[in-house]
């Protein structure tokens, strides 16, 4: 499915020689866009005419957001490029983005205002005049600042450009500075050249615009004329607009960005009402083209998939597909504290634990996050837990019970299985025996054989479900089973870098994937975390939104292809990551899983 348009709203016409550097620009912004959102994007140029009469044919702005519209783009961004727009041009982008948001009323459209005195854009236009003055051999104290603008816009867009005007200058160091307009009378460029020339000094003029187009033309008009009025004007210059410079460039990224972000964040934070909330989607199986029903779709033969499901009767549909037949599932899920959304939930647990045929065995370890209030004992949490082993137990125990998870494991029958218990309690396999099972395959990490629990050997065999949440790019199935790591505390399997931990993760996997046929299942069946420094919630990690989602999850014979599906949805180009270049050494690869069309819309709201 398509992903998000972006239109860049240009005063060009499209006869004008620089339109097609416009268009080139666009083309690399389409490419920005792909890398920094992980989703498909469109990048196309619209005219904003600066006169009433301009007749911009198919570049014209409302036609444009209708072609992107039309071509399924779920949200379309505006962003006028002209550094300052006069009051048609306002008028018209308001009246023409209205109009379209009452053509198309399923879309988004969103646009922003442009900020003449950006830091970006001043040091693309510093830059610019550095250039020239330089190949004149002159010091910019020897030079003054005339900058060209249009003037008919507002009186705060013509403030603005004095603002510019007053940044360049003091950055430069340049003599004097000073405005003139080309359509507006106070100043009229030709006056103020009147001015300059009683300075004893050369000028030079920058036009405020990006690229070479009307303005341009009607300033070197008025400069030439001057110069034969004037003599000693003669060596006066007007530099080149900086067109596709990579300040420029930057400028207009950082707006895209900012766009982005600004409705992810309006998204997170609205709630809808339940009058509002569609109808659940049916359960249905992604195809790469488009969602087949649940009860159509055939999963087997590709070992992995992204699906969703809300019943637990429509997801049993699907995991038969992949799970074998077992008396006894056993389920590593995620939890790891109480910042709301990023652990496995009673919700969550239930509808997977209602579509098992077989009884579950939940396992997972205690760490240190998982607690409220140390009853005044510091804890060394490194070396000294095993002391305090009677009050994490009972934290244990309030976190099932606050969290309703107890509840859940109660009604369902299910075991609980901590495997930090069991390592305090010495009923740990033998490392030896461990080792044999792997035959030729080596650990990175050889102290993690130690660790598996003897009652869970007792039950060799039975499927593994890493049961992890959509909670970042690398965060998922693979990742979850750090968590039977039985240490409180696991800092010292992190690693300096991803790489270092991805390997112990990797090792984790093959050491349990000895025992028991693994699955991964990476589940979003209400929400995904989207993290966000200026997020809603916090957790120790950070700040992050929630974003809704419709019994969204991935499924994986094996756990690579369900992380796969997952990561990529979270906008990570699994190709450039260190931790997936681990996973690709250490467990196999997932071809049709890393290159599968994924559906645009879902992968723009969770990227």
């Amino acid at each position: 499915m398509p992903g998000p348009a972006f239109i860049l709203a240009t005063d060009l016409e499209p006869t004008a020689a620089a339109w097609s550097q416009a268009e080139a620009a666009a083309a690399a912004l389409r490419g920005f866009a792909e890398r920094a959102l992980g989703v498909d994007a469109r990048v196309e140029l619209a005219r904003l005419p600066a006169r009433a009469p301009d007749e911009t044919g198919d570049f014209q702005l409302s036609r444009v957001v209708d072609r992107v519209a039309d071509a399924g783009a779920p949200v379309v961004f505006v962003l006028p490029s002209p550094f300052e727009l006069n009051v048609w041009q306002r008028a018209t982008l308001g009246e023409e983005l209205a109009a379209a948001r009452r053509r198309h009323v399923g879309i988004a459209v969103h646009h922003d205002a442009v900020d003449a005195a950006h830091p970006l854009l001043v040091d693309g236009l510093t830059d610019v005049i550095l250039k020239a003055l330089d190949a004149r051999r002159l010091a910019p104290s020897q030079v003054g600042l005339l900058l060209v603008a249009d003037g008919q816009g507002d009186p705060s867009s013509r403030a603005d450009s004095y603002r510019l005007m007053r940044l360049l200058w003091e950055q430069l160091g340049m003599r004097r500075g000073d405005v003139g307009f080309i359509r507006h009378a106070q100043p009229f460029l030709r006056d103020v050249l009147g001015r300059c020339v009683r300075e004893p000094f050369q000028w030079l003029l920058l036009p405020q615009c990006q690229w070479d187009g009307g303005l341009c033309d009607y300033a070197r008009v008025m400069l030439d004329d001057h110069k034969r009025e004037h003599p000693q004007a003669t060596d006066w210059l007007m530099v080149d607009p900086p067109g596709d410079h990579p300040a420029i460039r930057a400028w207009l990224e950082r707006r895209l960005l900012n766009l982005w972000q600004e409705k992810r964040a309006s998204q997170a934070v609205r709630l809808p009402s339940a009058r509002s909330l569609p109808e659940p989607a049916p359960a249905a199986v992604w195809s790469a083209e488009g969602w087949v029903p649940a009860a159509k779709a055939v999963v087997a033969p590709r070992l992995a998939c992204l699906a969703r499901a809300r019943e637990s009767a429509s997801l049993a549909k699907i995991l038969a597909q992949l799970l074998p037949p077992s008396e006894i599932y056993l389920v590593k899920a995620t939890w790891h504290g109480y910042a709301q959304g990023t652990y496995t939930g009673a919700s969550a647990l239930d509808l997977l634990l209602g579509a098992l045929p077989g009884r579950a065995v939940v396992i997972e370890g205690h760490t240190s996050s998982r607690n409220v209030g140390l009853d005044g004992m510091p804890i060394d949490w490194d070396g000294d837990a095993r002391r305090h082993r009677g009050w994490i137990r009972r934290q244990d125990v309030e976190f099932l019970r606050r969290t309703g998870l107890a509840d859940v494991l109660e009604r369902h029958g299910a075991q609980y299985l901590n495997v930090t218990e069991a390592w305090w309690d010495g009923a740990c396999a033998p490392a030896d025996e461990v080792q044999a099972a792997l035959g030729d395959l080596t650990l990175e990490n050889p102290e993690l054989a130690g660790f598996v629990p003897s009652t869970l050997l007792e039950r060799r065999g039975c499927p593994l479900i890493s049961f992890a949440r959509f909670k970042g790019p690398t965060r998922l199935g693979v990742s979850n089973l750090f968590g039977l790591i039985p240490h409180p505390l696991r800092t010292a399997w992190h690693g300096p870098d991803v790489r270092c931990f991805a390997s112990v993760c990797c090792d984790l996997a093959r050491i349990y994937g000895a025992f028991f046929p693994l699955f991964g299942c990476v589940e979003a069946f209400d929400s995904a975390v989207r993290w966000n420094r200026k997020g809603l919630y916090r957790s120790r990690w950070g700040n992050y939104d929630l974003v809704l989602t419709d019994g969204l999850f991935t499924l994986s014979r094996g756990l690579v292809g369900a992380d796969l599906l997952a990561s990529r949805l979270q906008g990570q180009d699994v190709h450039r990551s260190g931790f997936f270049d681990v996973v690709r050494d250490r467990l196999g690869w997932s071809s049709e899983a890393a290159e599968t069309p994924l559906p645009g819309a879902i992968q723009a709201s969770l990227a």
